[in-house]
């Protein structure tokens, strides 16, 4: 069958068909870049750019249209506008729907962020499926995410899958079911990683060296006398804090409430104005977003820090005295697994939420932020006789932290490890790996759906 590529980024729809035997006849892409790369990797198919520039008679017929339409008015990393975006994105499903109701392709098979069915209270998905129906489509769709296959990466995305209704009125679609899949199917980073991959690595940088350190410090004193780590987010601003939250937001208490309390790391509130008092809370309770009272799951947090606290203060307040120095993002932990503490033995990702430490089994979500890369510490590197960019040899220390995973890697759990990255930038194969639709997930969707008749 004959496919369209639309949005086609680095083409993980084009991959995922081709395997299976169907002709890419058009592709549209927005970045120059990207469209560079697509030629590359599939020169015999036409790659066009802006797709609201292209009239319908210009796109050849085809069977079945794909589309990765963007992402970011509806996912939670962005503003969520949805079809208000700022920047049009989201009207851009539109010109979807114009091709569809030109070409009236027998199949259509659609992905985005897996916060699109809930965005708006649901209306957008409503609004969605209201326009595929009129342009006369049953459509299925369902989240799933590359580990429930066994593909070492969670990534939950939304795919919709859609068959045109005959005369009749009725299509193939009831023949359709998605894929039973298990969200403990086992898998392990380690089948992704390439522990010679010395191609444009970068190694975890000294500077995050002692962070590392006292956190894995912080774990072992934990555990050893807890016998476990908590799932709970670790905020150390809370340690030593005794500010009121349980009812009226500190951003909002009588001055003297807050007066003489102690706020993050145990500082005493001082100052005149409410400015200067609540300047001294922790960053997240200066906000004046809440003017009722906190979300129950905040207060339990907080709780729940404080708690840890008493029970380690002995060896916490000296403690404090190393994790302090570090930047507000890297003074936070989530230990996100129940395997053993040794750091060296999970993943590490450096969010905007705090560090988070993840089990073996698969990476976290590839992110259009390369600050978020996720750091393989149990990956030698660089590799024995490796020069740094002054071309003098790495030292013992540099060994310690192990690097992030490569871009090669990073293909590998989307599934698109036989492209040609060509000149792409370290940063620009990130960004464009984050944007892109894991090629095996939609390979196995696509054999079901294209099996309809």
């Amino acid at each position: 069958m004959k496919f369209i590529d639309l949005f086609a980024g680095l083409g993980g729809f084009h991959l995922a068909l081709s395997r299976l035997g169907h002709e890419c006849v058009f592709a549209s892409e927005i970045q120059p870049k990207l469209q560079e790369l697509y030629r590359l990797n599939f020169p015999n198919v036409p790659i066009h750019g802006d797709i609201t520039k292209i009239a319908e008679a210009d796109i050849p017929p085809h069977e079945v249209l794909c589309a990765g339409f963007p992402c970011q008015p509806f996912s939670f990393s962005g503003k969520k506008q949805g079809f208000d975006d700022e920047l049009g994105r989201g009207n851009l499903f539109d010109e979807i729907c114009r091709v569809l109701n030109y070409h009236h392709p027998k199949y259509i098979f659609l992905e985005n962020v897996s916060a699109l069915p809930g965005h708006d209270g649901g209306r957008t998905w409503k609004i969605i499926q209201h326009k595929l129906d009129s342009l006369g489509y049953d459509i299925r769709a369902h989240i799933f995410s590359p580990h429930e296959f066994g593909v070492p990466q969670h990534r939950p995305r939304f795919y919709i899958v859609g068959m045109l209704r005959n005369e009749q009125g009725v299509s193939g679609l009831q023949k359709f079911h998605f894929y039973r899949t298990d969200p403990h199917a086992p898998s392990d980073v380690r089948s992704i990683v390439d522990f010679d991959d010395n191609d444009h690595v970068q190694a975890v940088r000294r500077g995050l060296h002692p962070v590392f350190d006292a956190w894995q410090e912080f774990v072992y004193n934990v555990t050893k006398r807890d016998g476990y780590m908590p799932s709970h987010c670790i905020f150390t601003m809370e340690f030593g804090a005794d500010y009121d939250f349980e009812e009226i937001p500190p951003a909002f208490q009588p001055l003297e409430q807050l007066r003489g309390h102690r706020g993050s790391y145990g500082q005493v509130l001082e100052g005149e104005t409410r400015e200067e008092l609540i300047a001294g809370l922790p960053f997240y309770m200066r906000k004046t977003k809440y003017e009722d009272t906190y979300p129950e799951f905040k207060k339990v947090l907080i709780r729940q820090n404080r708690e840890m606290y008493q029970r380690h203060k002995d060896w916490i307040d000296p403690w404090l005295k190393k994790i302090r120095k570090f930047p507000r993002t890297q003074r936070m932990l989530e230990w996100s697994t129940n395997q053993d503490w040794n750091f060296k033995n999970h993943v590490i990702q450096l969010r905007p939420s705090g560090i988070r430490i993840r089990s073996m089994n698969y990476i976290p979500t590839i992110t259009l932020c390369t600050t978020a890369t996720p750091i393989l510490p149990f990956v030698p590197y660089p590799s024995k006789g490796a020069l740094d960019k002054q071309g003098k040899p790495y030292t013992p220390e540099d060994f310690r932290w192990g690097r992030y995973i490569s871009h090669n890697e990073a293909a590998r759990i989307q599934s698109m490890q036989e492209l040609n990255f060509g000149t792409l930038s370290r940063v620009q194969k990130f960004k464009a790996l984050g944007n892109a639709v894991n090629a095996d997930v939609v390979e196995m969707i696509a054999r079901r759906l294209l099996a309809c008749s």
